[in-house]
């Protein structure tokens, strides 16, 4: 039975994807002073609730719109995400040379020497630009966590039958995440180089503990939604607590302790009843809606603007460092270019089904693929 669809969360993602893009295209471009200022980081506590604005809105939708038909399809969807993600940060637009540096890699990191040279390229060992899209690319980012999280979510879906129960293990998991993320940062130092980054902040974004957490919680609220909405209101209630505790006492600045990613869940969770209560009062916005719906493919889009992609440089090269005021600027225009980018993307899907999405990603495939250098 196909659900009704929840426009709130719509409306929560798409009020974080207009906060995003200008913050983001402001990180990316503005003078590395001013990011010491105290108004830069009251804009970037802001911006640390944007994650988890999509990753608890993925972990509610989650179940909320799960069947065990859909099983096969969600884990492929999930893989799906996780590719997206890392093809956002290929250290190359070649597959071919994608293939012959990281043979000269491997080589190099068993302590084979020599040189080969080709055509002006130096293939082995590889340049050192190839080594630092490499530390990028195993990086953790939004997309990753995302598409992992979905494969374990949908895994416990298949699993565990009731909702009552998927919402206790649910919750337990999510505090587990949250807790024990300090000491997992800790002990995932010490993993090889491209595992370490789901379970250490070093050289990664959003690694799983404690961005799984969120999506833990997350479903756990759907679960008790599908079965009693009293239990999904006390458990938003829970983590709400911590705003006005943050008032009287100082918090970690940590984005791993737990009563900080309390305090962001409180303050999401707050956003999330006003936008629940409006729309209980008739409130309704299209645009809202399409930038919530949109609202990964937003993120991929402006984020390969603002700090680079296989394809495309990042905005500081084109722009330079720059005050508040020209940041600003240019955060309006990525944002505009967006809004046009996803209502196109959204009108051409509708008009040609999901068909369209594919020959999009097999055509940057193919580009990717044949291009020599």
């Amino acid at each position: 039975m196909k659900r009704q669809r929840l426009l709130f969360f719509d409306y929560l993602k798409g009020l974080f994807v207009i906060w995003m893009i200008p913050t983001h295209t402001l990180d990316g471009v503005i003078i590395p002073s001013i990011k010491a200022t105290s108004l830069y980081q009251s804009v970037a506590f802001f911006n640390g609730l944007v994650a988890p604005a999509f990753l608890v809105s993925s972990g509610f939708l989650a179940v909320y719109t799960y069947t065990n038909g859909k099983f096969w399809r969600r884990l492929r969807r999930g893989i799906e995400l996780m590719a997206f993600g890392y093809a956002t940060q290929l250290p190359t637009k070649s597959l071919f040379l994608l293939i012959v540096f990281t043979v000269g890699y491997i080589l190099s990191s068993l302590g084979v020497s020599g040189e080969v040279i080709m055509g002006g390229w130096r293939f082995y060992p590889p340049p050192e630009w190839f080594i630092r899209g490499l530390n990028i690319f195993r990086r953790v980012e939004i997309l990753i966590s995302i598409g992992s999280g979905v494969l374990a979510i949908t895994l416990l879906l298949r699993f565990i039958k009731e909702n009552r129960r998927r919402s206790a293990i649910f919750f337990i998991l999510g505090l587990l995440f949250w807790v024990l993320t300090p000491w997992v940062w800790e002990w995932g130092k010490s993993l090889p180089k491209f595992l370490s980054p789901y379970f250490t902040r070093e050289g990664s974004l959003f690694p799983i503990f404690p961005y799984w957490g969120y999506m833990f919680f997350g479903s756990s609220l759907g679960s008790s939604y599908l079965v009693e909405r009293r239990i999904t209101f006390y458990l938003m209630v829970f983590p709400t607590l911590a705003v006005p505790l943050a008032m009287f006492i100082p918090f970690p600045a940590s984005e791993g302790a737990f009563l900080n990613i309390l305090l962001r869940v409180g303050t999401l969770m707050l956003f999330l009843f006003i936008l629940v209560v409006a729309e209980g009062f008739g409130f309704r916005s299209d645009f809202l809606a399409m930038l919530g719906r949109n609202s990964l493919m937003s993120y991929a889009f402006h984020n390969s603007i603002v700090y680079g992609s296989p394809f495309t440089r990042p905005l500081v090269s084109f722009y330079g460092h720059v005050g508040w005021f020209r940041g600003l600027v240019l955060g309006g225009m990525i944002f505009l270019t967006t809004v046009a980018f996803v209502y196109a993307w959204e009108k051409l899907r509708n008009r040609y089904g999901g068909s369209f999405s594919r020959r999009v990603w097999e055509f940057f495939a193919w580009v990717f693929a044949l291009l020599p250098w």
